[in-house]
């Protein structure tokens, strides 16, 4: 996924490069906390992680659109059914991870001292993939006796998910600013299980 968002990067620029709209580009990183979270039923899953998000947009004025990758980080938990030295327990760690290709469309209001608050909604492919690592303790058929076994699945899903954002940023200058926000996320859902990410993020924006 890391590969497509920068091939759509480097195509996009050299599109637009070549219709001369070069002046109205923009780049942007972000970075930031990112919790995820999964329901399944009554339960809720969640965890803390960094996010990191690499955009290239085109300044419209009171409109911006930018195309983004974005990495919005894992959850981590760790199941156990006790003693591996008795037979059927297990040890398992479970890991989901989220990244994104997403479409912006954000609304600039009126600047405030070089201050400029936004609000936007965003479109995002989502790539949900979800890793197990686990011991179980099991009995060798061969030798009857008491063995450790370890285990690894893997499993991906790509969703279509809505977002919106809200933030300002601070124009240094022309060319350079500082943008300060906030995120949700609805990534998907997988089965009975749902996707969900809120988050709060800074990062710098370059205009050429």
């Amino acid at each position: 996924m890391k590969k497509l968002m920068l091939a759509t990067v480097l195509a996009s620029t050299s599109t637009l490069a070549m219709a001369g709209a070069f002046d109205d580009l923009y780049v942007q990183g972000d970075v930031g906390l990112s919790k995820l979270e999964v329901k399944i039923d009554d339960e809720k899953f969640k965890d803390n992680n960094t996010g990191y998000s690499i955009a290239l947009g085109k300044d419209m004025g009171t409109f911006r659109y930018q195309a983004d990758y974005t990495d919005f980080g894992k959850i981590t938990e760790n199941y156990s059914d006790g003693d591996l030295a008795i037979i059927g327990n297990d040890e398992v760690t479970t890991t989901l991870k989220a990244q994104s290709l997403g479409f912006s469309a954000i609304y600039d209001f009126k600047p405030v001292f070089s201050v400029t608050p936004y609000a936007g909604l965003r479109v995002g492919v989502n790539q949900l993939k979800a890793e197990d690592k686990g011991r179980a303790s099991t009995i060798d058929v061969t030798t009857n006796q008491q063995t450790l076994i370890s285990y690894y699945e893997s499993e991906k899903k790509t969703k279509v998910g809505v977002g919106v954002l809200a933030g300002v940023q601070y124009a240094f200058n022309p060319k350079l600013l500082l943008d300060a926000g906030v995120e949700y996320h609805h990534l998907g859902k997988v089965e009975d299980w749902k996707f969900n990410q809120y988050g709060v993020k800074v990062g710098l924006r370059y205009n050429f």
